[in-house]
């Protein structure tokens, strides 16, 4: 990365020196021929300002390319750079207010610096009626002797703070080659008297209208050529620290030694030190040769069609001054089958109503990038850890898990398995322990409720008892049952139970129960108990 000066041009230097004729004629009657000369010089450099300012863009224009294409090492300068051109616009932009609102005082303009502006975007210097006019420009840039005040005193503070700015933006090493280029508001210079002024009162005491604008036209562009120089440090700062290696070694970096069959074997194949002009060549046999791309690196890929160790070997070669020097490398990876091993945490089918859990793995691969997908049944799967998933299925039938794995940054397919779809068992009602048969009336009385229970089942499931239905037999006529809409008993069943008598029985029936499933009939829909 090269970087180029920015001297005075031929013409920058006639400009400036007839800026320096001209102000020391100031001291003499202004005459047409020299009013003519100023508006001559003045429009001449606001052409010179927008050619300057075309450079700068072409610059910058450079220096976003060079960003482009090596943002890791461009970013730092480039972002300075962008910091100067931000500066510099807005600094150029006071000069140029500064300049409307001087006409627009000095012609006294109703529409103010709004109409100065286009008066001189559109005529130029012409455009000013009072061209000789010094006393309105004095006030308007010194307010007091001293020329401490004003206009004139708010312009130099800009400008030193713009200048001290553009310094902080470079390498203390430059900081004696920037200064020299910038505008020097320090000194004090002698008048034609002899009188030491300072640059206020130099520059802008007593001068008329059209030479206050060709100093702030010449103020700009040499603000201008300080940002180019500016830009052009930042630039070739930028490669400036760099070094040219002198050892060479080949080196072959793996994205992964264990390859899955159907996908590549991928790694970067470089010179551990390299010069970024050259282009590097590799041949690895067979008349295959590859080429090193824009960082250096050479991008080796090879194929896994067959399973097992696989051998690679070649040659990397470095262009010299006259010839090419050779470095060989040499390796080997393993190709393995596609698998994948998905295992259920509690049964060997999926149930309907439940969460079924399941681990996913596969070898090489980290469980983030594993993506198991289901189908069929009407099944969903829900990620719940690492490796960890859960199944969900809405009809009976079959559903499949297909497993996708990343492997060396490729999305592939890890194997796939089908599982059965089932209905969960039915729940056992129950009071207290038992289902029916020969119980004591206290004990009838004393459990109170009916339960229901999933018996020899996996998973942590809750039936509930939804309603149920009890009747008597006593040995005289029938009785209607009696319903209750809960798991315990109704106090009229309680009141029944009491006056029971050995040898009744109890009949409980059209039980319907209420799980994850939803509703269902137990296992036992009707259960009878004798009173012992």
């Amino acid at each position: 990365m090269g970087a180029t000066n920015c001297p005075e041009t031929p013409r920058q230097r006639m400009i400036s020196m007839m800026y320096l004729v001209y102000t020391a004629m100031l001291a003499l009657n202004v005459s047409a021929e020299i009013l003519t000369a100023f508006k001559t010089v003045g429009d001449s450099m606001e052409i010179t300002n927008k050619l300057l300012l075309q450079k700068s863009e072409t610059s910058y224009q450079l220096f976003e390319n060079a960003y482009k294409a090596n943002q890791e090492k461009v970013a730092e300068n480039w972002n300075k750079a962008l910091e100067v051109k931000k500066a510099t616009r807005e600094m150029l932009d006071y000069i140029d207010n500064v300049k409307y609102e001087l006409v627009a005082v000095t012609d006294g303009l109703e529409g103010g610096t709004a109409a100065a502006k286009k008066i001189l975007d559109s005529i130029g210097f012409g455009g000013v009626v009072n061209k000789d006019n010094f006393d309105k420009p004095t006030h308007y840039f010194i307010a007091n002797e001293t020329g401490t005040e004003g206009r004139a005193m708010e312009l130099k503070k800009k400008i030193d703070a713009y200048q001290t700015k553009m310094l902080s933006y470079v390498d203390s090493r430059y900081h004696a080659r920037i200064k020299g280029v910038q505008i020097d508001t320090k000194t004090e210079r002698p008048d034609s008297d002899g009188k030491l002024l300072n640059w206020q009162m130099l520059n802008f005491h007593h001068t008329i209208i059209l030479a206050d604008l060709v100093i702030l036209n010449k103020l700009k562009s040499e603000i201008q050529n300080s940002e180019l120089d500016i830009i052009n440090v930042l630039y070739s700062a930028v490669s400036a620290d760099d070094f040219k290696f002198d050892n060479v070694a080949a080196r072959v970096i793996p994205k992964s030694t264990y390859v899955i069959q159907g996908s590549n074997f991928e790694a970067d194949l470089f010179v551990a030190a390299y010069d970024s002009k050259t282009k590097l060549r590799a041949d690895l046999g067979g008349g295959q040769s590859l080429y090193s791309n824009d960082s250096g690196i050479v991008q080796l890929k090879l194929g896994s069609g067959a399973l097992g160790p696989h051998k690679y070997a070649g040659k990397v070669y470095v262009k010299k001054e006259f010839t090419e020097e050779e470095y060989p490398f040499s390796g080997e990876y393993f190709v393995a089958a596609p698998t994948a091993t998905i295992s259920l945490d509690k049964m060997n089918i999926f149930y309907i109503g439940v969460p079924n859990p399941i681990s996913i793995s596969v070898p090489g691969a980290n469980a983030d990038q594993i993506f198991p997908t289901i189908t069929g049944a009407g099944a969903s799967i829900t990620k719940v850890g690492p490796g960890k998933y859960e199944i969900n299925v809405k009809s009976t039938g079959k559903a499949t898990i297909s497993v996708s794995a990343n492997m060396n940054g490729k999305v592939m397919p890890m194997g796939a398995s089908e599982y059965r779809i089932k209905i969960m068992p039915k729940p056992t009602a129950m009071v207290g322990s038992s289902q029916g048969g020969r119980i004591e009336r206290d004990v009838l009385l004393a459990q109170g409720r009916l339960s229901a229970i999933m018996e020899n089942f996996e998973f942590n499931v809750r039936y509930n008892i939804k309603s149920f239905a009890m009747s008597f037999s006593t040995g005289g006529d029938a009785e209607v049952a009696i319903v209750s809409n809960s798991p315990e008993f109704t106090p009229e069943m309680k009141a029944k139970i009491g006056r029971l008598r050995r040898g009744n029985k109890v009949y409980i029936d059209a039980i319907r129960v209420v799980g994850p499933d939803g509703e269902r009939a137990p296992a036992n829909p009707t259960m009878m108990f004798t009173i012992q």
